[in-house]
């Protein structure tokens, strides 16, 4: 009888509920928010929409077909535009495709597509609500510090630029945590990443081995020429972006969720296509020869080793993907990060036999703390470093004051000082504050799922948290020219956390 009473005190499920006048500012706050970027966006590059259509050419046909069914797709099933909107930002396909291939940018008709299908579910669905994290309203309080900054910039436009990129990763931001609502798409989507990994990975591998230099897979698959260590240069890769350094700052974030797939799933052939995938990416990281890649993936590994406490079978299975990999490591990688030890004072060769590249970015960091002491609330303004590189180097003091491609843009090569440069305290309190916001819901939601004997969920999320981590890590050496990768695992992380609350309450309940 109490149960009967409770239940009909309950509303149905099943009864129609009305939006609420919050929701319908929010979605109205967000289609104004759109509109008004797009068409900024569309002021700053009138020909974003320019397809070049042309109807006698059969591939054009095909493309305009493929788009229409993936428009119905995603507008029916926005979960499915979330996955392929994840690959295109890890796999970097949309630039590639604008670059090499002279195509529109896919990546923008898929975020175009997602948000107008959430729009329609918030609109038309009785159990649809916006979410809302914490972590948006700091990254909006970051936005609000860049067009700060623009008040001390010499260039008024890069910082501009810098606002335009920012509120690109703020709207992926808001796709990610409004549709990754269940452990059913937070697992797909990690697998789509781990996916993107091996693809990646394969052309990279490939093209080592068979010394494939000469061709680019379609701009998957760039190659750098470059210093290794002492006078010697040779090629490195940069699967789809510019910098082989780039490259593996996003290959790290991967590994520990091929690896904690490889673990945790159940099924053989997952395991087996984590095994292939963990294998292809480490390699990948290898062949960039990057050494804070190098540095950040060898945390990864321990931390992860740590959290699975060395239990045998764990240990077995990773060597046994480790150890024939490392037959395959070439010495010059293992050469080059012996250079490592010249960073630490009193130690590495004298000055004059020092790795040149180390010269270059200690010069380039210092001149990065010299402009924070001259500027430190605001800054030089975002993306505005370069503007006052020749000015502020020649205070360092350093006997090299440039390098070669004299006049050319220059980067801080360290995230931290480059947000401390040309953002000031404000910048970096906030950016700070995000990283801890991130780390404490990556524990919550870690400790949420074991209390409530969801080891598999808990797994997922402290690969994310790993991830995360490398990111940060490899971010001490590179400067922050691919941050959407970085809020891109801030997001899954902030949806992790509600899916882990959410499951929680049920369980106390």
């Amino acid at each position: 009888m109490e149960r009967a009473l409770k239940n009909a005190a309950q509303p149905s499920l099943a009864a129609p509920r009305s939006p609420e006048f919050s929701e319908f500012m929010l979605i109205a706050l967000a289609a104004s928010f759109l509109a008004l970027g797009g068409g900024y966006y569309l002021s700053l590059n009138p020909t974003w929409l320019h397809l070049d259509f042309q109807p006698s050419q059969a591939i054009h046909w095909a493309g305009f077909l493929i788009g229409a069914a993936g428009m119905f797709v995603i507008l029916i099933r926005p979960e499915l535009g979330l996955l392929a909107m994840v690959a295109a930002v890890y796999t970097n396909v949309s630039e590639v495709g604008v670059r090499y291939h002279h195509l529109p940018s896919v990546l923008q008709f898929i975020v175009v597509l997602v948000t107008l299908a959430l729009l329609v579910r918030h609109l038309t669905s009785n159990h649809s609500r916006f979410v809302w994290d914490s972590s948006g309203g700091l990254l909006i309080l970051l936005g609000g510090a860049i067009f700060c900054s623009s008040l001390s910039a010499v260039s008024p436009q890069l910082t501009d630029a810098a606002s335009v990129e920012h509120l690109k990763s703020l709207w992926l931001f808001l796709i990610v945590v409004n549709l990754v609502t269940s452990k059913v798409v937070l697992h797909r989507t990690v697998w789509v990443l781990v996916l993107s990994g091996a693809f990646l990975g394969t052309i990279s591998v490939y093209q080592v081995f068979t010394s494939a230099y000469g061709f680019e897979f379609a701009g998957f698959g760039q190659i750098k020429l470059a210093h290794i260590v002492g006078g010697k240069r040779q090629p490195r890769i940069s699967g789809p972006l510019s910098d082989p350094n780039f490259y593996a700052q996003i290959l790290v974030p991967l590994v520990p969720l091929a690896l904690f797939r490889l673990w945790d799933e159940s099924k053989l052939h997952l395991k087996v296509i984590a095994a292939y995938a963990l294998s292809v990416t480490l390699l990948a990281v290898v062949f960039t020869y990057s050494r804070g890649g190098g540095l950040a993936l060898a945390l990864v590994l321990l931390l992860a080793a740590i959290t699975k406490k060395v239990k045998l079978r764990y240990l077995l299975v990773s060597l046994s993907i480790i150890i024939p990999l490392l037959l395959v490591v070439p010495e010059e990688f293992e050469v080059r990060l012996g250079t490592l030890n010249q960073l630490v004072p009193g130690e590495g060769a004298p000055s004059s036999a020092s790795d040149t590249s180390f010269q270059e970015r200690i010069l380039l960091t210092r001149t990065a703390w010299e402009m924070f002491s001259d500027q430190p609330l605001l800054g030089v303004g975002a993306g505005n470093y370069s503007e006052h590189y020749e000015e502020y180097s020649q205070r360092v003091g350093s006997t090299i004051s440039s390098y070669k491609d004299f006049g050319a843009r220059r980067f801080p090569h360290s995230l931290y000082l480059e947000i401390a440069a040309e953002m000031g305290l404000i910048g970096l309190i906030l950016f700070g504050v995000i990283v801890a916001l991130v780390l404490s819901k990556a524990l919550d939601a870690v400790r949420w799922f074991r209390v409530t004997r969801d080891p598999h969920s808990a797994g997922m999320v402290y690969s994310l948290l790993l991830g995360f981590i490398g990111y940060l890590t490899t971010s001490l050496f590179l400067h922050g020219h691919y941050l959407r990768y970085l809020w891109l695992l801030v997001a899954l992380v902030a949806a992790a956390w509600h899916i882990a609350r959410q499951q929680m309450e049920n369980h106390d309940s």
